[in-house]
């Protein structure tokens, strides 16, 4: 200000001068001019002052700079795992409301079963018997618990009320076996289920209607036994079947399934050949999975932190423990020591690269099983059907056992190809996406080493003072 003040000064006098004495105006003139320049040695030591304390502070404010970033970026870090959780938490609330609204609908559903079965069960039983059982019955139409409680309790005295009405009775007479020797003995009839025991015991099972005039005895279903004890009175659980035997013939004619995989001709042993191939693959690919620990979360930053400290053993010491590629990935990356970042990059990447084909191995088998499976099965149904047009060629239509070959090794080919089929491709499924988490893992691992050094190098750098690089 003092040296703008001068300047004005000096344009006014140079202004309002008048003609006069030459040495007077000097003498002025040097008085303006001594006065300019103390001014301005004044400003400009205040101006050096400035900048020494500029310089001074520097230091400080870019120390207080790079603290403010670091406060940034950890907010940021810290915004988004909140950000995670938050979805985390959003879809396990929408997971529970899923279940809420199932069960809510299970349970309408179980109300509206009651309320039929409250409708039914009152239709069949008196008069009498229905106004002994009022309020059960007007419980079920009130809902909500104590209609579901009403329910239940409905419930169990029409089972105990069925249980009273299939007491078993017994009845002398006289059945038939399998060999049509009619047997004297007695039959317990338990409701519209009857069954016989012969008086010398050679004979028990389910009765059925016989093609005859006397019934049929289904053997094997039910023994002597448990048949006499319920006659004579006893607690007893024969065996029932409600087919009457028909399951009983259906399973003896099932045969084995050595005999079943017979009926698939010769092309059911390469589908079976691919498939042994396909679960040996499958069960050394899952124990080698298995043999796998997921990475801890803080083993990338204690490692970063004894790498950061100078203590390579330290950080080694951490990877000791790790059963994971990521482990082998970023111990090629502490033993690289102090080499360049790009030179440490490269060296995980190879590192990683090589973690791929082990973890790779053993999948294309069960995926080619799981292609090749069915085209087999449809081959064997092809040549299955060629085999049974040639059955119908010689014998014709009429008869239908002779054909069954045929149509056996055109079905079960068809069958045994898609069995192994189905497994394989579920299994190559989950086995590759876990095979994907364990690559995005290592991945992830060696780029937060490599970033993480990168870090401690920026920070390491923004320490120094400026100017100190300049020496």
């Amino acid at each position: 200000m003092r040296f703008a003040a001068a300047i004005a000064a000096l344009g006014v006098y140079a202004v309002s001068m008048s003609p006069a004495p030459a040495q007077g105006g000097a003498a002025d003139y040097a008085v303006a001019l001594g006065s300019i320049e103390r001014d301005l040695a004044a400003e400009l030591a205040s101006l050096a002052e400035l900048r020494a304390k500029i310089a001074a502070e520097r230091p400080r404010l870019s120390l207080e700079t790079e603290e403010v970033a670091s406060e940034l970026r950890e907010k940021r870090r810290r915004s988004q795992l909140a950000g995670q959780e938050r979805d985390a938490l959003v879809h396990d609330l929408a997971a529970l409301a899923g279940d809420v609204r199932g069960w809510r609908d299970e349970r309408s559903y179980i109300d509206s079963l009651l309320a039929d079965f409250r409708r039914g069960f009152e239709a069949q039983i008196s008069l009498a018997e229905a106004e002994s059982i009022r309020g059960d019955l007007l419980g079920v139409d009130a809902g909500g618990d104590e209609g579901l409680a009403a329910g239940l309790a409905l419930l169990e005295k029409a089972i105990a009320r069925l249980g009273e009405a299939a007491a078993p009775r017994v009845v002398e007479g006289e059945a038939a076996g399998a060999d049509g020797v009619a047997r004297r003995g007695r039959f317990v009839e338990a409701g519209p289920v009857g069954w016989f025991v012969s008086d010398d015991g050679d004979l028990a099972g389910l009765v059925a209607e016989g093609r005859a005039l006397l019934p049929e005895v289904v053997e094997g279903v039910g023994d002597t036994g448990s048949i006499g004890a319920l006659a004579a009175g006893e607690v007893a659980s024969p065996a029932f079947d409600p087919t009457l035997g028909t399951a009983v013939a259906l399973g003896e004619a099932g045969g084995s399934l050595f005999d079943h995989v017979r009926k698939g001709g010769f092309w059911i042993f390469p589908i079976l050949a691919i498939a042994l191939v396909a679960t040996v693959a499958a069960v050394a690919k899952w124990v080698q999975l298995l043999r796998i620990k997921p990475l801890g979360a803080g083993v990338v930053r204690q490692v970063l932190k004894a790498v950061g400290a100078g203590d390579r053993g330290a950080a080694l010491a951490e990877l000791d423990p790790v059963r994971h590629p990521a482990g082998t990935v970023l111990r090629r990356g502490v033993e690289m020591g102090e080499a360049p970042e790009d030179d440490v990059e490269e060296a995980l990447y190879e590192e990683y690269l090589k973690s791929l084909p082990p973890l790779d191995r053993g999948l294309p088998l069960i995926s080619i099983a799981a292609a090749t499976a069915p085209l087999l099965g449809l081959l064997g149904t092809v040549t299955g059907m060629i085999h049974t047009f040639k059955l119908i060629n010689i014998f014709g239509t009429g008869d239908a056992k002779s054909l069954s070959s045929g149509i056996s090794e055109a079905l079960v080919t068809t069958e045994f190809g898609l069995v192994v089929a189905i497994p394989a491709l579920i299994l190559h499924a989950l086995l590759s996406r876990k095979i994907g988490g364990i690559k995005a893992a290592t991945e992830m691992a060696s780029l937060a080493y490599v970033n993480g050094l990168k870090n401690h190098a920026s920070l390491v750098g923004g320490d120094r003072p400026p100017g100190a690089a300049g020496g």
